[in-house]
């Protein structure tokens, strides 16, 4: 009888184990996503050992968070779902002619959707689609699902899907809170709704709603998985700050969050998402007692328990935001205020209750950014004895940690010249070990404060030529990580992880680590290269020591070739490098034009050879010759419309005007064509000569 077959190894082996416990998983009845454990049901499991409950006050019910499971809307029938499947995919597409066939169709949609909003909302297949549409809706519309919506915030934003809509859905109602519903619309809508009660709201007193619906739970909201995100939200909305959740570093999403129905840069910018808003006189009133309400059922212990708890923290970053900036730093000398309940002793002198508490949290994932936003927001001179008796004498070491890396940083941005001369003083001698192990971070923010605080940066470009290699050439590989350095580091920090990571998420490490690595090199690079003197000259002969096949291969790349185009426009570019540099591209003109990175480096050839024109006209030579193929590419129709190539081959003269930076003067009124600089300098000449030769003669 044949043996069954088996795979050997350890490996092997974790892997059958792990597919059969996904196997059991899958064949698993799902859990009601936000089911709570009732009061009365006794306790069959262990609490971590640092667990730290929330106790209730004193006179409040032993449950005082929301009662009961999630409610259940209903289901979206076969036929519904596949309709609205359709339409999020065209939304998303958005191939639309122009705004008024997208708005039509978006009125369709909402027409099919009219009564099943709350259906979609908390449909894991079509809550993208009402993202979406929120995104894409105008203010009336948007007050038609805030409409729906109310009554029953308490339970969507506690859902897991429902609650990115309440998110959305505040984010685009932020601008038009100080618009007030003309009575025809409300006229029309109380007719379309037959009657509904919450027609002739506005949308201020629509989110006054909201807040009457949340008031009695907002301590257990604080830390709720799903909610804390609209919370934030909620919270900016009413300060009228701005709203920016496709920032980087904002606390309003996590990063995993997908950027279903987030403007872009452009569209939010329009709408006024990233600049303060006016808000209602009633908003501040209710901001202030839902901070109050927030944080006043928890004494001192739990409050700074909240700063280390991975959704709490989050939420008191903008509590703590919002009391230092938006309500003045003054209210930070009120005793009850959430930063002197946080570090009660402003001296942050050795052995206090407040130099304990922070020095704790410099060194935690999570507590390390309640300390940023503390060193960005915190009065001035609470700032000066943090930074004297915690930060400044271990500035050094702070800068190697990964974590509390970051707060050097947000240190460095409010630092003095005298202070920030001092602290590159003690940061110079950990740049080779900072190097080496790619934490060059805080080295790029060091070079941009230097030069902002005019604090002379020679000691730093000394050390940088000591870190890296002495070629010019391999220095600005390893520092662009060109050379596979990247991957090694990365392969540094995968030793370095713990046991316990599975492969799949220790191989996305290793994944991720040289993009991370090479971006950061990359904008080291042009940090250095806006700073004249020795730091930018570093680069620009790391620039000139490459070969031509090297230049090529750094603009295709998607990091490097940011260097290169900085090179060539940054005013501490000479004109020897651009001479030297711009004869590198001749030849591969036509392959660049068509490269997504490469094509902007072309871009950048325009204003670099303005002085250098016959290399100009080489290279726009070089582009007619493959007119077609650019043509047939988006990217080489951007590259033929920036150096205007059509000019070139109609109107050479006025190509030749425009390349050397020459603008066309208009002409004179009697239609006759202006003169040129030559011919002005021609006619005053012979003025001169005409007076020499008249001086004689009447002598």
């Amino acid at each position: 009888m044949p043996r069954e077959q088996k795979k050997r190894g350890r490996r092997a082996e974790q892997k059958a184990h792990k597919d059969e416990s996904e196997r059991k998983y899958d064949d698993a009845p799902e859990e009601p996503a936000a089911k709570r454990i009732k009061a009365d049901e006794p306790d069959t499991y262990e609490q971590p050992a640092d667990y730290i409950p929330f106790e209730q006050e004193e006179g409040q019910p032993e449950d005082h968070g929301p009662s009961g499971d999630m409610p259940f809307y209903g289901l979206l029938d076969a036929e519904e779902s596949e309709y609205f499947s359709r339409a999020s995919e065209m939304l998303e597409l958005n191939q639309f002619q122009d705004a008024e066939e997208r708005s039509l169709f978006v009125d369709s949609v909402y027409e099919e959707a009219n009564g099943k909003e709350l259906k979609i909302a908390c449909s894991q297949g079509c809550s993208r689609l009402m993202e979406k549409l929120i995104s894409m809706s105008n203010t009336s519309q948007i007050r038609h699902i805030f409409g729906k919506f109310l009554g029953h915030f308490l339970h969507l934003v506690q859902h897991r899907f429902a609650s990115h809509c309440c998110e959305t859905l505040f984010t685009h109602a932020a601008p038009a809170v100080m618009q007030k519903a003309s009575k025809a619309q409300t006229k029309k809508k109380a007719n379309e709704e037959d009657g509904d009660a919450e027609s002739d709201l506005s949308l201020a007193d629509m989110f006054m709603a909201v807040i009457e619906e949340l008031k009695e739970n907002w301590g257990y909201l604080l830390t709720e998985r799903f909610a804390s995100h609209t919370i934030r939200v909620l919270l900016l909305v009413l300060a009228g700050e701005p709203v920016d959740v496709s920032s980087s570093d904002s606390v309003i999403a996590s990063r995993k969050k997908e950027k279903h129905g987030v403007l872009t840069a452009e569209a939010q910018e329009e709408k006024g998402a990233t600049q303060k808003r006016g808000v209602p006189e009633s908003f501040e009133p209710a901001l202030k007692k839902i901070m109050k309400d927030m944080v006043s059922g928890l004494d001192d212990t739990y409050l700074r328990a909240l700063a280390t708890h991975p959704v709490g923290n989050p939420v008191l970053q903008v509590l703590l935001f919002l009391e230092l900036s938006h309500f003045g730093k003054s209210s930070a000398k009120d005793p009850n205020s959430i930063l002197r309940r946080l570090v009660p002793d402003e001296s942050f002198e050795e052995g206090t209750e407040s130099a304990t508490f922070i020095r704790g949290l410099l060194y935690d994932p999570v507590g390390s950014r309640l300390v940023e936003t503390m060193v960005r927001h915190m009065p001035g001179k609470v700032f000066k004895n943090l930074y004297r008796n915690n930060i400044r004498d271990r500035i050094g070491s702070l800068s190697r940690n990964t974590t509390a890396g970051y707060v050097v940083l947000r240190t460095l941005e409010r630092l003095g010249k005298d202070d920030l001369q001092n602290a590159l003083e003690l940061i110079i001698s950990e740049v080779p070990g900072l190097v080496q192990r790619s934490r060059i971070v805080v080295l790029r923010v060091l070079i941009e404060r230097c030069v902002i605080r005019g604090v002379d940066t020679r000691p730093l470009a000394n050390a940088f030529e000591k870190a890296y290699d002495q070629d010019p050439a391999v220095r600005l590989q390893q520092m662009l990580k060109l050379d596979g350095t990247a991957e090694k580091t990365a392969q540094e920090s995968f030793d370095e992880t713990k046991e316990g990571d599975d492969e799949e998420r220790q191989k996305e490490q290793r994944e991720k680590a040289p993009a991370a690595e090479k971006l950061h090199g990359s904008l080291l690079a042009q940090a250095m290269l806006a700073v004249p003197g020795p730091l930018s000259e570093i680069v620009y002969s790391g620039l000139l020591a490459q070969s031509s096949d090297s230049i090529i291969q750094m603009s295709r790349d998607p990091t490097s070739s940011r260097v290169l185009q900085q090179a060539l426009t940054l005013p501490t570019s000479t004109s020897q490098f651009r001479r030297q540099i711009t004869t590198r591209f001749q030849g591969h003109m036509k392959d660049l034009a068509l490269n997504s990175s490469g094509s902007h480096v072309v871009d950048s050839l325009w204003p670099a050879t303005k002085d250098i024109f016959f290399v100009k006209e080489r290279m726009a030579q070089e582009l007619a010759e493959h007119e077609m193929a650019l043509r047939d590419s988006f990217l080489g129709r951007a590259v033929w419309r920036n150096w205007s190539m059509d000019l070139y081959k109609r109107r050479r003269g006025e190509w030749t005007g425009r390349a050397k930076g020459i603008e066309r003067q208009p002409e004179t009124g009697d239609g006759a064509r202006p003169k040129s600089r030559i011919e002005l300098a021609r006619a005053r000449f012979a003025a001169q000569q005409g007076d020499g030769a008249a001086v004689p003669a009447s002598s």
